[in-house]
């Protein structure tokens, strides 16, 4: 891109930039980050830094799984652990995941990162964190500057300066068989309840929940399944998902029968979010993990009918859709119920997040995008992952600036519409949670 700009104010300018957009609070619109209680049960050492995404490149590096899973296990020696570790994480500490956990050790420890010279400090540092809430104000607040997380972890549980809950239905979409009917009304074991006895009552039953999860404080509903089946649902009429329904009572439905009942299911679903005001967040493109893997049915154009079908309804359209950033561009360009979350994306790749948000702030209306969501279990690398959003907020921002595409005086305006002010509208989070949210504890 070239400069519009005199080469000796282009530095003093992305410099300002960076600057102010670093210490901007902001939204982090995807998490499932522990609560304190599970922190004190899994900060351990070093290990319990790594053992998330990373998890995966070291896999895909080379290491065996059963390898990876005793990264954990304390049973074993940390030398003995480390020394199994160690030729992978060289390997796949330059990737994004491994760049978050080097941004968390060097800035939240004080280490100068993740070595055979420091694991052993490291591990000492991570298990004196674990549990105080106190850790928790200090990396989510006064360093990671989040106005909240909002939380995709199946509870509406946990403290409201923190965690914004998040709630999905996927349970009662995918369920195919009696048990799976009554456990899906009670998202939980049934406990020997028995299913409702006909389509009609299974929905009533979803309203019960949706409005139980509703007074709990849910502020949005979450699809996970595009790591089951794609994302093409079918419009299917009542009287067939009747017909299937009640087959499932007696028995099971064939993979295919099974599929036409998601497809309706998800559709009430749909239907149901717009009643309650609340947006549906939809992953789309890449799965975490390895081998089960598939996204050829996870492009976030498989959507297309759906979003025709609801235009009453808002979707929070997940992870920028890659690999298919320009398709999902397409999607939110066209569709006004359509929106970019760029959750998760900083770590996948910090590169891809640049690239992309100059292609959607070109093709989509900024008020459309969303920046920034950590997506992770740790806290402290929902923090790194902060940053490194941050910063590609910032040199996309100063680009755009020096390019004159973008008047100076905007690029603050523009920078907090990205990172906070976008996500706030979405969710109708309101100025004095807000206000309490980012206000200091004395």
């Amino acid at each position: 891109m070239e400069s519009m700009r005199p080469a000796n104010s282009l530095s003093h300018l992305r410099s300002q930039i960076r600057e102010e957009v670093m210490g901007m609070w902001a939204l982090d619109a995807h998490e499932h980050l522990h609560f304190p209680d599970q922190h004190a049960e899994h900060a351990n050492d070093c290990f319990y830094l790594t053992n998330h995404y990373l998890n995966a490149d070291l896999v895909s590096a080379g290491m065996p799984e059963e390898t990876m899973q005793r990264l954990v296990d304390q049973s074993v020696p940390l030398d003995l652990r480390w020394m199994s570790f160690e030729p992978f994480w060289e390997v796949s500490r330059t990737t994004g995941y491994g760049q978050a956990v080097e941004r968390a050790v060097r800035d939240l420890y004080g280490l100068p990162g993740l070595t055979s010279a420091t694991y052993r400090e490291l591990s000492v540092r991570v298990a004196e964190t674990a549990g105080e809430v106190s850790w928790y104000e200090q990396v989510l607040k006064r360093n990671g500057r989040f106005i909240a997380s909002l939380m995709d972890v199946g509870s509406t549980r946990g403290d409201r300066r923190y965690f914004l809950p998040v709630m999905r239905a996927d349970r009662f979409i995918v369920a195919s068989t009696a048990s799976e009917f009554a456990d899906a009304v009670t998202n939980g074991p049934s406990d020997g309840r028995d299913a409702p006895s006909s389509m009609g009552a299974y929905l009533l039953a979803l309203d019960d929940l949706l409005g139980a999860y509703r007074s709990e404080g849910m502020i949005a509903l979450k699809c996970g399944l595009a790591y089951r089946r794609s994302l093409r649902f079918e419009t299917v009429d009542r009287a067939t998902a009747s017909a299937f329904y009640e087959h499932g009572l007696q028995g099971s439905l064939a993979p295919s029968d099974a599929r036409v009942l998601q497809d309706f299911l998800f559709h009430e679903v749909c239907d149901r979010a717009s009643a309650l005001h609340l947006p549906y967040q939809v992953h789309t493109g890449l799965q975490a993990g390895n081998w089960g893997a598939d996204i050829a049915i996870t492009n976030p154009a498989f959507l297309t009918n759906t979003l025709k079908e609801h235009p009453g309804t808002t979707f929070d359209l997940f992870h920028g859709g890659y690999p298919y950033g320009g398709e999902l561009a397409s999607l939110a360009k066209n569709f006004p119920n359509a929106y970019i979350n760029a959750c998760w994306l900083a770590i996948i790749s910090p590169t891809v997040l640049r690239r992309c948000l100059h292609e959607w702030l070109d093709t989509v209306p900024h008020n459309k995008i969303q920046a920034f969501g950590g997506d992770y279990r740790m806290p402290e690398l929902a923090y790194a992952h902060g940053q490194m959003a941050r910063e590609a907020v910032a040199d996309v921002v100063a680009d755009r600036v020096e390019a004159g595409w973008l008047a100076e005086a905007d690029a603050s305006a523009l920078s907090n519409r990205l990172l906070r002010d976008n996500g706030l509208k979405l969710f109708s989070i309101d100025d004095q949670f807000v206000k309490s949210a980012t206000a200091p504890i004395e």
